[in-house]
């Protein structure tokens, strides 16, 4: 929830970079509160405070904490990723297109990416 706040101050109209970074800290710097006990514990961000740079951290965060769980094609979309960088630090594949049956059923579904 800190990571989408954290969005949300830095995409506003007039953007709150130091709600966005107190929100980003908290999260890197979080060492209790896990019931499983899994924490970053990591140094608070020391990196340039600008709007982009900041967006940039939030989706690392994001990309680690939802690893593996499939929610990460919205957010590659959203931050303007939606194909692998050309040094594959991020990822080395494309996210395949939707299915025919998700089209039919849900007129939302966005355009496939490109390939």
């Amino acid at each position: 929830m800190r990571l989408i706040r954290a969005e949300a101050n830095l995409r506003a109209t007039a953007p709150n970079l130091t709600a966005a970074l107190a929100d980003i800290n908290a999260v890197r710097t979080q060492t209790t509160g896990d019931p499983w006990g899994v924490h970053a514990g990591l140094a608070a961000y020391s990196g340039p405070v600008t709007v982009n740079d900041l967006l940039l951290e939030v989706y690392k965060q994001r990309s680690v904490e939802l690893y593996l769980s499939g929610l990460r094609l919205e957010d590659s979309r959203r931050f303007g990723r939606p194909a692998p960088p050309t040094s594959f630090a991020e990822r080395t594949r494309n996210f395949y297109p939707y299915p025919q049956q998700e089209r039919v059923n849900n007129p939302n579904t966005p355009a496939d990416p490109a390939i």
